[in-house]
Formats: C-alpha cells, sequence, structure tokens
C-alpha cells in the first residue's frame, strides 16, 4: 500500500505541476507587447503579384526610355530625394559652394540622366567630388536624382 499511494502523490505532484505551468503562459500578442514588438503584416498572394508587376512595369519602362533615341530613364523622385541628400546636398543645399540647382528655374529643371551621367561618371563640368564609379552610385540613381530635380526646379 506505501507504492501505491506514493504513486498516487507523484501522479498527483506532476499533475499540479502542469496545471499551474499552463496557467502561467502568456500569449504571443502578450509577449510581443512586453518587448515593444509591433509584427509586420504579411501581404497576400494577390498584393505580392500586384507589387511585382508594378516593379516590372517600371524596370520595363526605364529600359524603354534608355533604349528611344535620345531618351533619358524616368526616376523615382522618392528615391531621387535620398539620393540628392546622400549626395549632392553638401555642395548643392543650402550654405554650400555649389549652386541651388534644386530652386525654381534653375538649371535643374532641364537636368536629364544622360545630361547628369557625364557628370558624375567624369567630373565633366564639375569640380570635386567625383568622378564616381557605377559601383558607388549606380545609372538608376542618377536617374532618381535627375526626376528629383526636375520636380523641385520645375516652375
Amino acid at each position: 500500500m506505501p507504492v501505491r499511494r506514493r504513486f498516487t502523490f507523484l501522479v498527483a505532484l506532476v499533475s499540479v505541476a502542469l496545471v499551474g505551468a499552463a496557467c502561467g503562459r502568456a500569449t504571443e500578442e502578450q509577449i510581443n507587447q512586453a518587448l515593444g514588438i509591433t509584427p509586420t503584416a504579411t501581404m497576400s498572394a494577390e498584393q505580392i503579384a500586384a507589387a511585382t508587376e508594378a516593379a516590372d512595369a517600371t524596370s520595363t519602362s526605364r529600359a524603354l526610355a534608355l533604349a528611344s533615341p535620345g531618351g533619358s530613364a524616368l526616376g523615382d523622385v522618392t528615391q531621387g530625394a535620398r539620393q540628392f541628400q546622400t549626395w549632392c546636398a553638401g555642395c548643392h543645399g543650402p550654405g554650400g559652394v555649389g549652386p541651388n540647382i534644386r530652386a525654381p528655374g534653375s538649371a535643374g529643371a532641364s537636368v536629364t540622366a544622360n545630361s547628369l551621367l557625364p557628370l558624375v561618371r567624369e567630373g565633366e563640368g564639375h569640380d570635386p567630388p567625383g568622378p564616381y564609379t557605377s559601383t558607388e552610385i549606380t545609372d538608376n540613381q542618377i536617374a532618381d536624382i535627375a526626376a528629383y530635380l526636375n520636380e523641385q526646379a520645375a516652375e
């Protein structure tokens, strides 16, 4: 009989331990909240397909624009603003030694990716800094800067 009591006591002790452990568990939401984590929404397959299609269309239009005689790539204005801040604003911003090419009616209004490319790559008509290689700043980034300048300097 003492073995049976020990077994019963052991089963009761394990049961109490399991119930106690299960009751104290936090949900994933509670853990995220305690850690200050905001889960990122997951895109549906349809949203991913639409975003991919839009990116492909942009890439195709850039390629067609570059391939056309005298064409220049269409740039992304938002990315161009970021690239301008990184590469150009030091000299072409307030208090810089270069002209304000973002001012309405300035030379920035007529800049194209094709006209900006030699200036950036060879430093042609541009005091240092430069020239920059395509591993430092890509042709697409130059097209983005041109699009940004066109938007900023348009009258």
